[in-house]
């Protein structure tokens, strides 16, 4: 744990489950009689929890006087919120967040009906009939997260309280504005103090990776307010001290905001030369495996997680170009085909 700014400390997390092992968690003590703030809650692995247990207790933080700020619902961000709720802490998260209970990406333990991996699935051109290779991996990941047996993207569920836009939050001596974040999720929060200059930007900016835009839905234009999202750090947080949930503090945003835009650009014109010099209609999978020269099926588990990454990506990716008039989306049997 370090504090790296007056009043702000910083907790390293690492884990050796899944391809994402590192989450920076962020601690605001509040002055005395007033609530703390914790930013995210990390990975659900014992040696993390047992970790911020230490840390809570070095800081003089009761969990009846914690508040959890979940910046969205992914396994990294959340995995030790239905634990800190059990033991008192208030969890707030944007609702918007709860918008799908199943994509490629995440499965959420309880709300998840069969029907709805069978529909996404069929969506993106994973079918029992067609792949069935690929369609039986995806069986057995959903009958361990049934059985709570444990799989990386698993969702845990706990209550929480729901946050939007535009709430003011004070802790120490910083004053919040929560700020949409739509692109990386449907409705992640950032932490805005315009005093201060600084933002916790979780997932949206981090310099050395290009964050996931993933969907498996369709007509939800992340890509594209994602774009929007990028273009309001290059205007309004400009002159900001980033603070990005994995990797380092950014102070030239442009910088990396240049290449993460870039590369999604890139990708895009692949895929639609992809349509563009294809005889057929393809689905999802099939542009998925092209542009990243995905072997089929996958060989092992890495590179199932990897696919089902990919897919929503490229959903994501297609979505935009069809929004910019480039790509058409048609429906068959419940299979999404692209043509330019």
């Amino acid at each position: 744990m370090t504090e790296f700014l007056p009043g702000i400390y910083k907790v390293l997390q690492k884990t050796d489950r899944g391809n994402t092992t590192e989450i920076n968690i962020f601690i605001i003590p509040g002055k005395k009689g007033e609530r703390s703030l914790m930013i995210d809650a990390g990975f659900q692995d014992e040696n993390c929890l047992a970790q911020m247990e230490g840390v809570l207790k070095e800081l003089d933080i009761s969990y009846e006087d914690l508040d959890v700020f979940l910046t969205h619902k992914h396994h990294d961000h959340l995995g030790l919120a239905s634990v800190y709720a059990d033991r008192g802490a208030t969890i707030y998260m944007n609702p918007l967040e709860e918008r799908h209970h199943y994509d490629c990406l995440f499965y959420s333990t309880k709300k998840t009906d069969p029907q709805e991996q069978d529909k996404v699935l069929h969506s993106v051109g994973v079918t029992e009939e067609g792949t069935p290779e690929v369609w039986d991996m995806f069986e057995r990941v959903r009958k361990v997260v049934e059985n709570h047996n444990g799989w990386t993207f698993e969702v845990q569920d706990f209550p929480y309280k729901p946050i939007a836009p535009g709430a003011v939050l004070h802790y120490g001596d910083y004053t919040f504005e929560t700020i949409d974040l739509k692109g990386h999720t449907f409705g992640q929060l950032g932490l805005f103090d315009k005093e201060h200059k600084i933002f916790f930007c979780a997932d949206q900016v981090i310099d050395g990776i290009v964050p996931i835009v993933a969907t498996t839905y369709p007509d939800e234009h992340l890509l594209r307010d994602y774009f929007v999202s990028l273009e309001r750090f290059h205007h309004e947080f400009k002159d900001c001290l980033l603070l990005p949930a994995h990797g380092k503090e950014i102070s030239d945003a442009k910088k990396v905001i240049d290449r993460i835009v870039f590369s999604y650009l890139d990708k895009v014109e692949i895929m639609h030369n992809i349509l563009e010099h294809s005889r057929k209609a393809r689905t999802i999978r099939e542009i998925a495996t092209i542009v990243y020269g995905m072997p089929h099926p996958p060989k092992d588990t890495a590179e199932f997680i990897k696919l089902k990454m990919i897919m929503s990506k490229c959903f994501s990716c297609l979505e935009y170009l069809r929004d910019e008039d480039f790509a058409v989306r048609e429906e068959k049997d419940g299979t999404f085909y692209w043509r330019p």
